[in-house]
């Protein structure tokens, strides 16, 4: 307290008494001590004593998370410390390398065992030869047969090999050597006129068409029918392909106008003497598409190639060529 305080106190002192002028003091110092916020607020009661009492909460401290990072470096030192010797821990480098002779030498060892196997150790493969026939289900075959077809329909291998009697590559038709296209009797109709049908040329043999429709061929009559074609380069012969739409697309389910026994001649010119190539047969239950190889010993080159068609299936009329492809290599 400072002087003037303590000024006061006494002169209260002489003029009320000892006893009472303690309590005052007391009384005074207690007011001077408290917050006039606090006393607007209710803090004291009607003793003056504080209403409000503190109680000691535990504090619960929060951890904080490690990131993941510093979770991978700790793994990564585990691991370190597994790969440690008396001397220091092993560099990344020397723990590659102590993996790579593991991994040699177990690769060195399956080589080793394999070439050193007994004959009753060799492994057996399993084809369908080997199965037992009469675990097959009825119809097997048939059905592979079926499906075969089917596959040979959609990718017949003639596609898979070069056409040197391709018109859109440069082949033409030889006319003189090549027989004339037959003429339908029946005739066609335009608005109640009778008008005759037009035969579809033989250029759309050499056309290379994949997808072959009923009736879009060129059709000849008699025999023996002949389809000369100059090629688009001089080529080393070595199969021809020859094609008819299959029973399964045909409106009468048979191909008796498709050709049937054929024979296949060269010319290195168009003023030489041809070169018989072999005869083949053309079969009616095969794929649209057949091919037939040329004999090694009538392997050559040449220019000009020669269709002729001694027979077919059985049509009295007829005969009708869908497609004709000539296979090989480029000569030089």
């Amino acid at each position: 307290m400072d002087m003037r305080f303590q000024n006061q106190a006494y002169f209260l002192q002489q003029s009320v008494g000892a006893e009472s002028a303690g309590w005052l003091c007391y009384e005074i110092i207690s007011i001077l001590k408290r917050s006039l916020r606090l006393m607007s607020n209710g803090y004291y009661d009607c003793n003056r004593e504080p209403t409000v009492s503190y109680r000691e909460t535990r504090v619960r401290s929060r951890t904080k998370r490690r990131p993941v990072c510093s979770k991978m470096q700790d793994n990564h030192q585990e691991n370190d410390k597994l790969f440690t010797v008396k001397d220091g821990i092993i560099s990344p480098l020397q723990r590659n390398g102590i993996i790579f002779v593991i991994l040699l030498l177990s690769g060195c060892s399956c080589i080793f065992s394999a070439l050193h196997l007994r004959p009753s150790e060799s492994i057996v493969l399993v084809t369908p030869v080997d199965m037992d026939q009469e675990k097959l289900p009825e119809g097997f075959h048939e059905d592979l047969q079926e499906m075969m077809q089917k596959l040979d329909y959609l990718l017949p291998p003639a596609d898979l090999l070069p056409n040197f009697a391709l018109e859109s590559q440069g082949a033409r038709l030889v006319d003189t050597m090549t027989s004339e296209a037959f003429e339908s009797n029946r005739p066609c109709r335009f608005f109640g006129m009778p008008l005759q049908e037009e035969p579809i040329g033989p250029n759309i043999v050499i056309q290379g068409r994949t997808h072959l429709n009923p009736g879009q061929c060129w059709a000849f009559a008699g025999f023996p029918g002949r389809l000369s074609v100059q090629l688009s380069h001089k080529a080393t012969v070595s199969h021809v392909s020859l094609g008819h739409i299959p029973k399964m697309i045909s409106p009468s389910s048979t191909v008796s106008s498709a050709p049937r026994e054929f024979s296949v001649y060269g010319k290195k010119d168009i003023n030489d003497e041809e070169s018989f190539l072999g005869a083949f047969q053309y079969e009616e239950d095969g794929s649209r598409i057949q091919t037939f190889k040329i004999p090694d010993y009538k392997i050559d080159s040449f220019t000009h190639v020669s269709l002729q068609v001694n027979s077919n299936w059985g049509h009295p009329d007829y005969t009708c060529l869908y497609n004709f492809r000539v296979h090989g290599e480029r000569a030089a």
